[in-house]
């Protein structure tokens, strides 16, 4: 019912509303939002106090209810604590759900809200996330459609990737996104070891899990390790290149697998450093 009001109230925009509008479950959004004229009237009485917004909501708003607020607005976090807005941008960079951040810079990249896109980039950052949700991020966004991952690298200000194939094929991962929100992996002890190696997949060496590398259309067409890797790496992963051959891959035996796991226990026996000794592998 609520949402219903917003949109006939054109405060929201009508491009549709995420399922990230929903992350912030524990927090309330103003209620003078559902009755945006009597807001407006106090806001021209200039007696109005700050309204308080969910981060998804705030991101929602159409221009033109943008435009009225203006910093007369406290935005909620991820713990539900105001921030004052000031000149339409929070004083430092929150750090919310990437989910949060993911679909809201995705609806302003279709309706062309470089504002919005611009606040995203500039005053949000990703949440930490374990190696479990971090190497499920490797995933194409919306795989075959270019013309959008494209656009969504454009306006992010990241290079796409393009894949060596019969035709060039490009993709773009939300661990690209992640990142660029500023997004880092963390393990249980220290930093997260990423492995893959010859079969299309990225492996958590702390979870004992991988996830496959998505499909991409055209003959001998695959997503680059080096690609995953890297972008592993510069979410503050600890990354190895397992080889190339086909059986160099975490699930080919024991051999690999008991070897890095063996290797990571001993890291972790050195109190985790952020840098692996070379002597570890000698």
């Amino acid at each position: 019912m609520y949402l219903k009001t917003l949109f006939a109230a054109g405060v929201i925009s009508l491009f549709s509303l995420p399922a990230s509008a929903f992350a912030q479950t524990a927090c309330q959004d103003d209620e003078r939002l559902y009755s945006f004229a009597d807001y407006i009237d106090e806001r021209q009485a200039g007696t109005s106090e700050p309204l308080q917004l969910t981060v998804a909501t705030f991101l929602n708003l159409t221009p033109n209810a943008r435009e009225v607020i203006g910093d007369n607005l406290r935005l909620l976090d991820s713990e539900c604590r105001p921030m004052q807005v000031s000149q339409g941008e929070p004083p430092f960079r929150i750090e919310m759900p990437f989910s949060t951040l993911y679909m809201g810079f995705y609806d302003a990249v279709l309706r062309g809200d470089e504002r919005t896109q611009q606040i995203l980039l500039n005053s949000f950052r990703a949440e930490p996330v374990d190696p479990m949700e971090f190497i499920s991020y490797f995933t194409v966004i919306d795989s075959g459609n270019e013309e959008l991952m494209e656009r969504l690298a454009r306006s992010a200000g990241i290079n796409i990737h393009t894949a060596s194939c019969d035709a060039e094929t490009k993709y773009l991962h939300f661990a690209d996104l992640f990142v660029r929100f500023g997004g880092s992996v963390y393990g249980e002890h220290g930093k997260a070891w990423i492995v893959s190696g010859g079969q299309p997949q990225v492996t958590s060496v702390d979870a004992n899990l991988s996830q496959k590398y998505t499909s991409l259309a055209g003959r001998s067409c695959g997503v680059s390790k080096n690609s995953v890797l890297s972008v592993a790496e510069a979410a503050g992963a600890i990354t190895f290149d397992l080889g190339n051959s086909a059986v160099d891959h975490w699930w080919h035996g024991n051999k690999l697998r008991n070897f890095y796991t063996e290797k990571h226990t001993q890291w972790l026996e050195l109190g985790a450093p952020d840098t692996v000794p070379a002597s570890l592998f000698d």
